[in-house]
């Protein structure tokens, strides 16, 4: 995969505030961590991390954020764990409209 597919890094970027936030690896932590991470960086952010996620499954590019998830030192972020919480990231989305 090419570095630059991603320029803006937002999944990247949620993964990471994922494992600074505490959350736990199951749906109530992943909507946890998106209506704190709207809180944080609102709303417009959010929307942008969500057509990244899209892009992403699209790709099937989710082996490539476990990888990163591991170079975070972020345990048992698996695939289907990075699928789960995309998920519920686009779900929380959709109830935000």
């Amino acid at each position: 995969m090419e570095d630059n597919k991603y320029p803006e890094n937002y999944f990247e970027h949620y993964i990471v505030s994922f494992s600074s936030t505490g959350q736990t690896l199951d749906k109530t932590g992943f909507e946890n961590l998106a209506r704190l991470y709207i809180d944080i960086e609102g709303s417009d952010t959010f929307s942008e991390l969500i057509k990244e996620i899209q892009l992403i499954k699209e790709n099937d590019d989710w082996s490539y954020f476990e990888e990163k998830a591991r170079d975070f030192e972020i345990k048992d972020l698996s695939n289907d764990k990075l699928k789960e919480m995309a998920e519920v990231a686009i779900k929380v989305s959709i109830d935000m409209t």
